[in-house]
């Protein structure tokens, strides 16, 4: 299960300076998480946004990673019928994409947290609480490490406020989508582009909040030269397509 010990882990390494590397998992099956858990990478992110996928399928898919890993969830949106399931599994961190405000990444927090200091319900049988095993979690609770996407023009405006929200523990950004705010959709390396991250995580980690962004392996220098320390380096989906192409090229020059 994944426990305090891994959150800890991926919590203590990023307060430690380190820079911490992970994986999309975008395939829906506990089988691919699994396997994940096993790679030297640091952490799994599992894809709920983009995916396929469901509650059921993400609590397989976190119990096949285990201690192994931490594991970070990305969701499809702050909306509390889709967070509060995956608080619920004891993940490490969650990923919440498209913050523009301050106050929406409030609220983002405030689902992370039991009152008084929140408004997370509380359940008392899930798994995050060993499924009732564990009579010090509701109030030993660690909320989980807590990151908001900034992938517009509004979250790019905010992005001091949001940062300076108590409880946002890292700001990532989507080059993807901010490409296509910024008018180069399609084009996430453009200068505009690349000058409005950088700036981004300039201000971000100023207020003591760590950054990331989704990157190519032979970027990571230049990012972290601006502070970023979370990298999501690719997918499995795309890990199995360039593995099958290579195969496929190398059965090519043989026939």
């Amino acid at each position: 299960m994944t426990n305090v010990g891994s959150r800890q882990a991926f919590e203590e390494r990023l307060l430690a300076g380190d820079s911490l590397f992970g994986i999309f998992a975008c395939i829906p099956t506990f089988q691919t998480a699994e396997i994940l858990s096993h790679s030297d990478m640091d952490f799994v992110c599992l894809e709920a946004e983009h995916a396929a996928t469901n509650a059921a399928t993400l609590h397989q898919q976190v119990a096949a990673v285990g201690d192994r890993k931490p594991v970070v969830v990305r969701v499809a949106s702050e909306q509390v019928e889709l967070l509060k399931p995956i608080v619920d599994l004891g993940v490490d961190a969650i990923m919440v994409p498209n913050v523009h405000t301050a106050e929406q990444a409030g609220n983002v927090v405030a689902l992370t947290r039991f009152a008084p200091e929140g408004k997370r319900g509380i359940g008392g049988s899930v798994r995050a609480a060993r499924f009732g095993l564990d009579k010090s979690y509701y109030g030993d609770n660690k909320p989980p490490f807590v990151i908001v996407q900034i992938e517009s023009r509004e979250g790019l405006a905010n992005i001091a406020d949001i940062a300076a929200v108590d409880g946002v523990d890292a700001v990532f950004f989507g080059p993807n989508d901010l490409a296509a705010q910024l008018g180069f959709r399609g084009q996430p390396d453009a200068p505009v582009v690349r000058a409005a991250i950088e700036n981004g995580m300039r201000k971000a980690t100023s207020l003591g909040v760590k950054a990331g962004c989704l990157v190519e392996p032979a970027s990571i220098p230049h990012w972290q030269s601006f502070g970023a320390t979370i990298f999501l380096c690719g997918s499995d989906i795309g890990v199995l397509l360039r593995g099958t192409n290579s195969i496929a090229a190398s059965l090519s020059k043989r026939l």
